[in-house]
């Protein structure tokens, strides 16, 4: 307690005589590493964030239910749904028919994904409905009308992700032709055009039930997959047992299993936050270790004279531990209050653009606490090895500057 009591003591003084300029540039570079440190983690976690929430809000919902084996179809799928929405954990459940390959508009064509969906039940699995941009949203007795991503139709907008590969200057109101999977080619007029911000979801095209069964009869009562919306609190995996035991023959997939693609993407933004982490921690252990090699040499007489009256060697080099880890806590609470109450709203406001959407910040307690450790750490290892050196010199060497 005796050498805590002293070192604390030298590291104050050492504080209060120190200048204040260098003592200022310490701290802000350590603000400026403990916030690189935290931005690249929390911006690539609101990525992941971002590809989750949009995966099942938009195109894969919880649990997608599609036939095993080489069925293409559910058959009795208005049976089958009303088993689905009574279990404990399914908050929502719908029905899609695959029933077109292709969109065309005047001499512009491409291969596109056409389903016919029950307009109410849809909306209440996806967010899709809400996300429109021209027009009106599907409803059930529609005939004629398609509903289009603007991944299809263009919409006039050539900033939007595929733009290039789009309709492009498809709005609400016209009408477009879509070739069925038996080959058939039927217009429709397109009643709304919307933006989920999510390419994978723009993608896709929508008809009503009700139209799907006046051109191909045979799809009454039948769906190419169901998807399940389950409750807060059940977890994909409890749904899936859960519906393991309604029906057999069929294929269940969550959203992990299914974005696992898009997932993936992920990868390569970690590998990068990593290395540029690692960049960050040396810059820390390079500025402190800078800082007090040169403070040693400047105070190596006085030093020794600490020495020569008694100070022993573990006080002194624990008080330049000590002043490190002023520099560093220093920079890391202003850090912190700026990250948290700066940066974070800014970019919330104002999201970066990705290929899957905007994207904010998305910090966590964890990251916070586990940066704060790492530098201290660092701090502590960069201060300690020059302090170690100066105090091994013989103190008649240290006194007398040699």
């Amino acid at each position: 307690m005796t050498s805590m009591r002293l070192s604390a003591f030298l590291a104050g003084r050492a504080l209060a005589r120190s200048n204040y300029g260098v003592a200022a540039a310490t701290t802000l570079m350590m603000l400026l590493i403990y916030i690189s440190l935290l931005f690249l983690p929390s911006l690539i976690q609101g990525a992941i964030d971002r590809v989750n929430s949009a995966l099942v809000d938009k195109l894969t919902s919880n649990v997608v239910i599609t036939p095993a084996g080489s069925g293409t179809t559910i058959d009795d799928a208005g049976s089958y749904l009303t088993k689905i929405r009574s279990t404990a954990g399914a908050a929502a459940a719908t029905a899609v028919y695959h029933v077109g390959t292709q969109v065309s508009y005047g001499a512009s064509s491409g291969s596109w994904t056409v389903d016919a969906i029950d307009p109410a039940s849809f909306g209440q699995v996806f967010t899709t409905p809400r996300n429109l941009i021209e027009g009106h949203a599907l409803s059930a007795g529609d005939t004629n009308q398609a509903l289009l991503g603007i991944g299809i139709a263009g919409a006039g907008q050539p900033g939007v992700h595929g733009y290039r590969a789009s309709l492009r200057t498809v709005h609400a109101g016209d009408k477009v032709s879509i070739t069925l999977t038996s080959g058939k080619a039927v217009t429709f007029t397109v009643a709304g055009i919307f933006n989920d911000q999510f390419p994978q979801a723009d993608g896709n095209a929508y008809i009503t039930q009700a139209e799907a069964q006046k051109l191909e009869p045979a799809s009454a009562g039948r769906a190419t997959a169901i998807y399940v919306r389950t409750r807060a609190g059940t977890t994909d995996t409890q749904e899936v047992s859960r519906l393991t035991q309604l029906r057999g023959g069929m294929k269940f997939e969550t959203s992990a299993d299914l974005g696992a693609a898009v997932q993936d993407q992920t990868a390569s933004y970690q590998l990068i936050s990593d290395i540029l982490k690692f960049i960050s921690l040396v810059m820390a252990a390079i500025t402190i270790f800078t800082i007090t090699y040169i403070d040693l040499v400047s105070k190596r007489r006085h030093i020794g004279i600490e020495r020569a009256i008694g100070i022993r060697a573990s006080p002194i080099v624990l008080s330049y531990v000590l002043k490190a880890w002023a520099y560093a806590l220093a920079g890391i609470g202003t850090g912190f209050v700026l990250f948290r109450f700066a940066v974070t709203p800014l970019v919330h406001s104002h999201p970066f653009r990705f290929p899957n959407g905007p994207v904010t910040l998305a910090t966590t307690w964890n990251e916070m606490s586990r940066d704060l450790v790492i530098l201290i750490i660092v701090a502590t290892l960069a201060a300690l090895a020059p302090a170690l050196r100066s105090v091994r010199i013989r103190i008649l060497d240290a006194i007398w500057g040699t």
